[in-house]
Formats: structure tokens, C-alpha cells, sequence
């Protein structure tokens, strides 16, 4: 009960499923489930929880009773099972490649006795001295040796290289057998515990995820592990994705689904609470939190970037009142003042167009530049930048927002000039073979203006001020195919490209959705948008558009 109290004091909003997770496990030797899933979002303590209850309920159990992995670093299947035997064979604070205590201790305690007769100790003595730690640093080094061979000291064994998912369950046999001969001796102490009842062992896979590409055939054979080995072992996948997504067509068992909710306004600024800076004011700090909460919880769900934006704008909202030119009590200028931050967090920070490093001391560069001067810097000279580029920097946020792939965004450069180019000029703009001998010039421009009945400037109809007009798919499909110079790849569905563009809203469809056949559609992209996004794809667009400036 103390174990369970302290961890729900560590982490706050997480007792249920504390609570579920250490009813999963129950006594260390009764059999548990095959296999549990946990899934959620980034930044909700599933690792760490996990890795906490673990830790708490396990320790003391040498060699390791559980085996953490992240797939991101054991990539293949050969590095998860090495790392898992390794990890069960060894106790859970030694760390990979470190040395065993005792040689340390021998060292240390040579060292120890050098410090404290150093000082009336003949020649003699201290070769006899020198001559202990060589001993020392040679026994260290065979140990060495010993540990990258894989040699112990008890019976010289050589642990071979696991390769396949049969080596791997012979290991995980043998590394349990010989675990409970060692730990038999001990069976009375537990109290309800009887003979022959064996520790169950947990493999623990975080950012499982990644199973799915790197071995997808792994993740059915994990989840029959218990079975396979015939010992106690359960399989614990920790993911941000559901079970769905990890179902193969060969089938196999249903794991045990446990989800960690999104946190509550409650228990996340309880969460940030514990974040505050020494010697600040509370009801300051929690004031300032709830407003970086109402602000940004909308669009950012995530309690890591929220607790990043609260560290870094924190020192702006405080720093009017330690130069003492506001009192803490003044709430309404402290708003003011940090709104503008706030502004630019969410423009600049969130889209990581700059470094957080560098967006501080960018701010309070132009923030103390602005004291100086004795007015509010406001939010331009915040940005550093001119009116005009902050504009295209807007316009090119909306690429980095959407990041489409690379023939999607030449569908929508398409369904671009679909719907600002006449249909009648189709032939000269894109059509391969021409009997005119290339694209319209700037004066063939002028003089089709003018049959259309425009100007030189084309201001009189000119489509750049009408709008966007409908174009049907079949033509836009022709226009997308001409300006690529390269084949479309097999795997790729272009109509399914369309749909994404349509549920984006980046095309509007004006046809009826019951109407199957002659779809219309028109762009809803600007000009600014869609030329940050030809300019990704090295297109010149302003070739492809008539009278358009």
C-alpha cells in the first residue's frame, strides 16, 4: 500500500490506472495475462508510469525480473532479443557494459587504504601497494574481457547471439529455470506463496509502433510468448496507436487494452504546479499557468509543450514586476503585456520555425531595446521582420501545416490553374506538341486579352479579382498530368489524393455530393500559398498563369 500511495503522489491524475496496472500484475508468483496494451497520446505518462510501477514492485529481484525496450533503438528483431536476455540476466541498476561491483570495491578499498597510510609509509610499502592495485586493474581487465565474451564467472558459459524467435524462446526457458533454482531458497519467505510457484517476468516494449515495419510477423509471436515458453512471461506494448492498427491477417491473441485518457485543466496544472521556479510567488506562478492553459489548450494537447511555453514565457510575464514597473496584483497589464508573447509563441514556436533558444533571445533583445525607448515594442518589432515578409511567412506556414506529399501538391498547383486560366487557352499553356512552338509570351498575352475583351493590365474581368471558378476533375486531371514531367507511381491513388484535398478543405467541391459523374470543384488556396508551394517542387507557376501579377 505505501508502494501504491507513492506512486500515485508522483503521478497525479494517473491513480486508476496505477491501479489497474498493479491489479494486472498482482503477486509477484501468480500467472498474469499474456499480454497488455497500453495506448494513448504523446505526453501522458504511459513510459514513465510503467517504468515506475516496475521499478517500485520489482526491485530487489536480481537478475532482473523485466526487460525495457524502446523499438526506436532495438530496431530489428535480433537487437530486441539480445537486449531483453541481457537485460534478464543482469540487475536492473547495473547498466549496460558497466563493471560488477565487486572489482570496483576491490579498487576502491586499495585506494582507501593508499589515502589514509600515505603519509608514513616507506618505499617498500607503498611498491607493496602499487603492486595490489596492478593486481587490481588486471582482474579488472580480465572482467572486462569476461563481460564482452559473455563468460561468468560461475560456470565460464559463453551466452551465444540470439538470431531467430527460436533461439530467443530457448533463452527465455533457460534464463527462467535457472533464475528459479537460484531463488527457491527464498520461496518461504513469501507468505501465501507455495512450491514450484515461479516470478513472473515482463518484456516491455515502448513506441511498439514501430514493430509494424520494422518485423510485423514479431508482433503475433510476442503476443503467444507465455505460450511458446510454457513459463510465466507477459508481453507489455506501450503505443499511441490502438490494437486495431496492429491486427495481421494471420491472426493471434487479443492483448489486454488499457487507455490513458487526455489529462483534465485540473490535474494538468496540477502537474504544472511542480514546475515552479525557487523563491517566485505562488499565486502569481498559478495565475500565469491557468492563463497559458486557457490560451493554448486548444490548439496544443500536448503537456510537454505546454510546459515547455510556461518555462520560457513565464520570465517575460514577471520581469515588468521585478524591475518593478507593475505590481503583481496589477492583473489586467500583466495581460497586456505578455499577449503580444503570447502572439508570437503561438506563430513561431508551435511551427518550430525557429529554435526556442533563439526566439528568447530575439525577444529579449527587442524587449530591452524597446525599454529603452519607453514605449511597447509591439508585435511586428517583436518578429523582427518587416510587415510584408511577416506575410510570407504566414503564407508559408500553411505548407509547413499541411506538409502534402509530392504529387499532391502538384494536384493542387492543377486545381489551381484550373480555376484562374481560361479553359480556351488549355492548348497553348499545356499541351506537348504546339504549332505555335512553345508556351505564350508576354505579348501573345496582350493580344489575347484583348479578343477577350480586356485591357493591357487585364483589369476589366480579370479572374484574380472574380474568384476561384469551378473546373471539372477531368480537366484539372489533364492539367496535372501535363505539368508533370515524371510518370506517377503505381501505388499512388490520385482520386484518394483529390478526396484528402477536398476533407482538407484546400479544394471545394460545388457539385452535389449524390452526383457521381462531371464533379466540379474549385481551389480555396491563395496566391501566396500556392507559390511557397510550387517553389517546394521547383515549378514556376507564374509561367502556367494568365493574365495573373
Amino acid at each position: 500500500m505505501s508502494h501504491r500511495k507513492q506512486l500515485h503522489d508522483v503521478f497525479p491524475g494517473r491513480a486508476k490506472q496505477i491501479n489497474q496496472i498493479l491489479g494486472f500484475m498482482g503477486n509477484s508468483w501468480v500467472s498474469t495475462p499474456p499480454s497488455l496494451l497500453i495506448n494513448g497520446n504523446s505526453s501522458l505518462g504511459k513510459t514513465a508510469v510503467v517504468k515506475a510501477v516496475l521499478s517500485t514492485v520489482l526491485a530487489g529481484k536480481s537478475p532482473s525480473r523485466y526487460a525495457f525496450l524502446d523499438c526506436v533503438e532495438c530496431h530489428t528483431p535480433r537487437l530486441i532479443f539480445e537486449h531483453a536476455i541481457y537485460q534478464f540476466r543482469n540487475p536492473p541498476p547495473t547498466p549496460a557494459g558497466s563493471l560488477p561491483k565487486q572489482p570496483k570495491a576491490d579498487i576502491s578499498t586499495e585506494q582507501d587504504s593508499l589515502d589514509q597510510g600515505s603519509g608514513g609509509k616507506d618505499e617498500q610499502e607503498e611498491g607493496s601497494i602499487s603492486n595490489k592495485r596492478r593486481k587490481a586493474a588486471t582482474a579488472t581487465g580480465d572482467i572486462r574481457k569476461k563481460q564482452k565474451t559473455g563468460a561468468t564467472d560461475n560456470n565460464e558459459q559463453i551466452w551465444d547471439k540470439c538470431e531467430n524467435i527460436n533461439e530467443f524462446v530457448e533463452w527465455c526457458r533457460k534464463i527462467c529455470d535457472q533464475d528459479d533454482i537460484d531463488d527457491s531458497k527464498n520461496t518461504s519467505l513469501d507468505v501465501g506463496r507455495s512450491a514450484g510457484k515461479k516470478d513472473t517476468r515482463y518484456l516491455v516494449l515502448d513506441r511498439a509502433e514501430r514493430l509494424r515495419d520494422t518485423a510485423p510477423s514479431l508482433i503475433p509471436v510476442l503476443m503467444r510468448l507465455q505460450e511458446l515458453t510454457g513459463r510465466n512471461i507477459c508481453v507489455i506494448l506501450i503505443t499511441q496507436i490502438v490494437w486495431e492498427k496492429f491486427r495481421s491477417k494471420t491472426g493471434g491473441y487479443e492483448p489486454i487494452v488499457l487507455n490513458f485518457p487526455q489529462y483534465t485543466k485540473t490535474e494538468t496544472i496540477a502537474i504544472l504546479e511542480r514546475d515552479m521556479p525557487q523563491g517566485e510567488d505562488p499565486v502569481m506562478y498559478m495565475r500565469f499557468v491557468d492563463l497559458v492553459y486557457d490560451v493554448f489548450q486548444r490548439n496544443c494537447k500536448d503537456l510537454n509543450e505546454i510546459r515547455h511555453l510556461v518555462s520560457l514565457l513565464f520570465p517575460l510575464y514577471v520581469k515588468p514586476v521585478k524591475e518593478g514597473k507593475m505590481q503583481s496584483t496589477e492583473v489586467l497589464k500583466l495581460h497586456r503585456h505578455i499577449q503580444a508573447y503570447f502572439v508570437e509563441a503561438m506563430d513561431k514556436l508551435y511551427l518550430r520555425e525557429i529554435s526556442s533558444m533563439e526566439w528568447s533571445d530575439r525577444t529579449l533583445q527587442v524587449a530591452s531595446k524597446s525599454d529603452e525607448r519607453g514605449h511597447d515594442s509591439g508585435l511586428t518589432r517583436i518578429s523582427g521582420a518587416p510587415g510584408s515578409e511577416r506575410a510570407m511567412m504566414t503564407a508559408v506556414g500553411v505548407q509547413n501545416v499541411f506538409d502534402l506529399p509530392y504529387f499532391t501538391k502538384f494536384i493542387l498547383i492543377a486545381s489551381f490553374l484550373a480555376s484562374y486560366n481560361p479553359a480556351k487557352l488549355d492548348m497553348r499553356y499545356f499541351a506537348k506538341v504546339s504549332n505555335q512552338g512553345g508556351k505564350m509570351t508576354k505579348r501573345a498575352k496582350i493580344s489575347a486579352a484583348k479578343k477577350h475583351g480586356h485591357d493591357q493590365l487585364g483589369s476589366k474581368l480579370r479572374q484574380q479579382l472574380l474568384g476561384p471558378r469551378p473546373f471539372q476533375i477531368e480537366r484539372m486531371l489533364a492539367i496535372f498530368y501535363s505539368i508533370l514531367d515524371e510518370e506517377v507511381e503505381e501505388n499512388v491513388n490520385v482520386h484518394t489524393q483529390i478526396a484528402s484535398l477536398v476533407s482538407l478543405r484546400l479544394l471545394q467541391r460545388v457539385t452535389p455530393m449524390d452526383k457521381l459523374d462531371s464533379i466540379k470543384c474549385k481551389c480555396n488556396v491563395s496566391y501566396e500559398a500556392i507559390k511557397a508551394i510550387a517553389k517546394s517542387t521547383k515549378f514556376d507557376i507564374d509561367k502556367y498563369l494568365y493574365d495573373f501579377s
